[in-house]
């Protein structure tokens, strides 16, 4: 082997080693990206006696920057609500916030075009419950919709499986 290719054989290794740890090599490799939600629904129930039978704040939150998300994803809803305006305001790119306030006994769709033309890394349900608790939920963005049932003091998010009966 000559002095010339075994320079670029070891210039080459050196570039994918390099790159193992980088995240370009991901992309290129189609690794994970952020992604539109492909939820067909996002409903949202209210039982009767939800929230101590009040009004209820739920915040869908489409998360566009990795770093935002692992601080909002162990934040309680309670320390959301609180931090919200000033996070939309500090992080105005990072997240697209879906402000819904729904009564006990009321049930919401949202459309989907309220949040299929958004790319994000995750999204996240608060819902601002009088109640302690955590109120928080992660939607998985490739499933076909959601089910927010908000009961007295939490809510259940449940996926809705394509070809499910509605």
């Amino acid at each position: 082997m000559t002095h010339a290719k075994l320079a670029r054989l070891l210039a080459a290794a050196l570039l994918a080693s390099a790159l193992a740890g980088c995240s370009t090599l991901a992309s290129l490799a189609g690794g994970p990206r952020p992604q539109a939600p492909r939820w067909q629904t996002l409903a949202l129930a209210a039982a009767d006696n939800a929230n101590g039978n009040s009004a209820l704040a739920v915040d869908v939150v489409l998360v566009k920057d990795k770093s935002v998300l692992d601080t909002l994803a162990a934040m309680p809803a309670a320390r959301y609500f609180a931090a919200r305006a000033d996070l939309q305001r500090t992080f105005p790119e990072a997240l697209t916030v879906l402000a819904i306030e729904i009564t006990p006994g009321q049930v919401i769709q949202l459309e989907p075009k309220r949040f299929g033309a958004e790319r994000a890394w995750a999204a996240l349900a608060f819902a601002n419950y009088a109640a302690p608790g955590e109120h928080r939920a992660r939607l998985l963005l490739d499933r076909g919709g959601y089910v927010l049932q908000l009961n007295a003091q939490g809510f259940v998010a449940s996926d809705i499986q394509p070809g499910a009966a509605h």
